[in-house]
């Protein structure tokens, strides 16, 4: 495949990057520019309201933040927290597939509307069976089926709360005195409120014609839904679930099949990671999967520059992620590989309105300045690790270190503890050269706080240039190039 870029391609590149004012030949990141400020009619910051990006035609984002799929990162509580905010969670695929395919599932049950496979329990069976699947999905009630698969009950936690035995049959204890309420499978959201508003029921089973189970509606799901309408939901009310696959060396049959068995858990998206996409082991993971679901979104990087993003759009990707060593816990420009990020995500971006495709700006950022200027160098959406490990629902396991202080271990996922994780899972052959590495961050907040944190930035840098959505901003902001001097005086002095 032919990777340089066209003359006309060039131009473009070269055209796109004066229009934000940067500069052409020297590679430039977040501290080398500033934003100097444009006329505003704006005449209160809580004008700014619209945060929403769209990363394909079917993926909008009313937050624009992915969490990185780090395994210090994102895990099924930041993954749900974050995207009842409006943002998107991708697993990280250093996970072995079973529990890649349990956070899947996780996920899709969390705060779900309307439930398409609901957890099921015969009622001969018994107590202690009931427990052990609730406590593996992390659900608080079951929908129990007889041999024709049609509700007869409902088992919740309230049912057995003060039972002692164990041992007790299902039949026994599901429901109490209460009444079991069914729907046909095509009743709306609407609808489906008045019931479980006139009846007092949390759960309403969905049934096909010949009584038999095809779904679940929650007065739950619908109460955050109805709450949190930002919140990253498809058409039947239920958060997004992005899957991921690595490389490797080589694209294996084993890679196709985590692909499948994800595809079974309802992914909308899936991300092809690995530290350097361009390449054909990259260019065969994306023909091969493409082949098999050509229809499923492809999120595939890291690249750094213009060829290497359209190397990837030509493979069949949708979204180019973009970003090599720039973030805290990589040490991949160590090797002397990789260009600074504003200048990589511009040169990129340029390249994705080409295709007229997208990309996402991931690491280096340090704060909601970073974020803007990702956003105004052309990212549709920014990957954040350092900034969400450090929330209460991170995956990371928070403890007290010798000072007393709530921390948490951010790793770089080719951190020598990562690699040896996976070397431990039979994930990974052999030890490789750590390109990442491993600290202690304090833990200042939970995603909701960390989330507001950003917006409120957003909007305030929003109304200095005078515009009211994302597109404005990215049309209409321009960098100019400013001094370490500059820098120093623009930081926040402790």
């Amino acid at each position: 495949m032919k990777c340089s870029l066209a003359p006309h391609e060039q131009e473009f590149v070269n055209a796109y990057l004066a229009s934000k004012g940067l500069p052409i030949g020297i590679n430039v990141t977040f501290g080398d520019l500033a934003l100097p400020e444009r006329y505003s009619d704006i005449r209160s910051r809580a004008e700014v309201q619209d945060f929403s990006v769209n990363l394909t035609p079917e993926l909008r984002l009313e937050t624009p933040v992915i969490s990185a799929n780090m395994e210090s990162v994102t895990g099924v509580r930041l993954a749900v927290a974050l995207e009842r905010e409006g943002g998107l969670a991708i697993i990280p695929q250093m996970l072995s597939l079973d529990e890649r395919l349990e956070m899947l599932e996780r996920i899709g049950r969390a705060e779900s509307a309307l439930i398409d496979n609901p957890l099921t329990i015969p009622p001969h069976k018994t107590l202690r069976e009931a427990k052990c699947l609730m406590n593996k999905f992390g659900i608080y009630s079951l929908v129990v089926i007889d041999k024709k698969k049609s509700p007869i009950g409902i088992l919740s936690t309230r049912d057995w709360k003060y039972e002692t035995d164990d041992e007790k049959m299902v039949g026994q204890l599901m429901g109490g005195r209460r009444v079991l309420y069914v729907a046909p499978r095509d009743i709306s959201f609407v609808e489906a409120a008045k019931i479980l508003r006139r009846q007092r029921i949390e759960k309403l089973p969905l049934v096909d014609r010949k009584e038999r189970l095809i779904g679940l509606l929650t007065a739950h799901g619908l109460f955050y839904k109805h709450h949190y309408p930002r919140a990253t939901r498809d058409e039947k009310g239920r958060f997004w679930k992005v899957g991921s696959i690595g490389v490797g060396r080589e694209f294996t049959k084993r890679h196709l099949f985590e692909v499948e068995e994800q595809v079974k858990k309802g992914i909308r998206l899936l991300l092809i990671d690995t530290a350097r996409a361009f390449s054909v082991n990259t260019q065969e993971a994306v023909r091969r999967v493409k082949e098999r679901f050509p229809k499923l979104p492809l999120m595939v990087g890291n690249v750094s520059t213009p060829e290497g993003a359209k190397f990837l759009f030509e493979c069949g990707a949708d979204i180019v992620k973009v970003g090599q060593g720039p973030g805290e816990a990589c040490r991949t420009r160590e090797v002397g590989v990789g260009i600074p990020q504003i200048s990589a995500i511009a040169k990129c971006a340029a390249i994705a309105r080409l295709y007229k495709k997208a990309v996402v700006g991931d690491g280096g950022l340090k704060n909601s300045g970073d974020i803007v200027k990702a956003l105004i160098a052309g990212a549709d959406a920014v990957m954040l690790g350092a900034m969400l490990v450090s929330t209460e629902e991170s995956a990371a396991q928070a403890f007290l270190n010798q000072n007393g202080i709530k921390v948490k271990i951010y790793e770089g996922s080719a951190s020598f503890a990562a690699q040896q994780r996976r070397l431990n899972r039979s994930s990974l052959d052999r030890m490789r050269r750590p390109e990442g590495v491993a600290r202690e961050v304090p833990v200042t907040g939970t995603v909701k706080e960390r989330t507001e944190d950003i917006l409120d930035g957003l909007r305030s840098a929003m109304s200095y240039f005078g515009v009211r959505s994302i597109r404005e901003l990215c049309e209409n902001a321009r960098f100019e190039l400013q001094t370490q001097a500059g820098l120093i005086e623009g930081t926040k002095k402790k």
